[in-house]
């Protein structure tokens, strides 16, 4: 079963200027981009659909997204003339079972946790988050404005990405969404996280797509989510079925030499590990599958 999918659709715009990328890192992990292209044109719709490409293939190579992005920033700003915005949020995984993510403008990353617990890994780059963080009372139309942005005509400091770890993405599901998407959505008071959990990724990205749509009123944004499900973490080392002395399963678990071990005295060889039967972590002779203290053991 695919562990990723993605779904989109135009709205009412004249164009689909939103676009998705994703790349294996070659090392069993994968990088996941999605822009949200400014304006509605021909020019926007293929540099936006050329700059996920692009943003998805550093991210991949670098496991560090917010290094891809202000790479791809970079490029933007030593080009001559003018070129077409957009919004963007990057997401890789690698050998080191973090989520690292990285964002600029209002395009956004949500993760559920198996327990159903849903969390925000960005916040948006917009007018209306600045009035907000002041104290202020935002107007509507502010959450359009987008202060941060991929080939803004005035980079620099301001316009740098920003960035996130997340540690625990075992088992959870991935969302990346352009406003288009989440917007309708929230401004509905629908409870995402029970929507997101909904079906597998290509349905639940369906999902989402179609209901921002039925929400949205009579003016549709470019509609856009990709839907990502992690695998559980491989068990830790020294956890579970630990092999003993003897080359079998978890201690004396169908092992006749730790039996017989448990008749002859030998000095402890004590290993902690975490027992299958009870999870629980215990500390037991390797050689016997005894606690150390035992008196089979020489010394105690």
């Amino acid at each position: 079963m695919p562990t990723h999918a993605t779904a989109q659709h135009i709205g009412t715009r004249s164009h689909q200027c939103d676009a998705t990328a994703t790349r294996s890192t070659g090392d069993g992990g994968r990088a996941y981009v999605l822009l949200d292209g400014i304006g509605s044109s021909d020019q926007v719709r293929e540099w936006t659909r050329a700059q996920a490409r692009r943003l998805a293939d550093l991210t991949a190579r670098s496991l560090e997204p917010h290094e891809a992005v202000t790479q791809v920033q970079n490029e933007l700003t030593d080009q001559a003339g003018w070129a077409p915005g957009a919004c963007a949020v990057a997401a890789v995984t690698g050998p080191d079972q973090l989520l690292r993510v990285a964002w600029i403008g209002d395009c956004r990353a949500y993760l559920l946790s198996p327990d159903g617990h849903l969390q925000r890994l960005t916040t948006d780059h917009n007018l209306r988050a600045e009035i907000e963080a002041a104290g202020g009372q935002a107007p509507w139309w502010s959450r359009n404005q987008v202060t941060r942005c991929l080939g803004h005509p005035d980079p620099g400091a301001a316009m740098e990405p920003e960035r996130t770890a997340v540690h625990d993405r075992s088992g959870a599901r991935l969302l990346l969404a352009s406003d288009g998407c989440y917007e309708p959505i929230e401004d509905a008071a629908r409870d995402l996280g029970a929507e997101l959990a909904a079906l597998d990724p290509a349905g639940c990205a369906k999902h989402l797509v179609s209901l921002a749509l039925a929400l949205g009123g009579e003016h549709r944004d470019n509609a856009t989510c990709m839907v990502v499900d992690f695998p559980d973490a491989p068990a830790e080392a020294g956890a579970g079925r630990v092999l003993c002395a003897h080359g079998r399963a978890f201690m004396r678990d169908s092992c006749s030499g730790c039996d017989a071990a448990e008749e002859t005295p030998h000095p402890a060889d004590p290993v902690t590990v975490r027992s299958p039967w009870t999870s629980r972590m215990v500390k037991r002779c390797r050689t016997c599958a005894q606690p150390p203290g035992r008196r089979i053991h020489k010394g105690a």
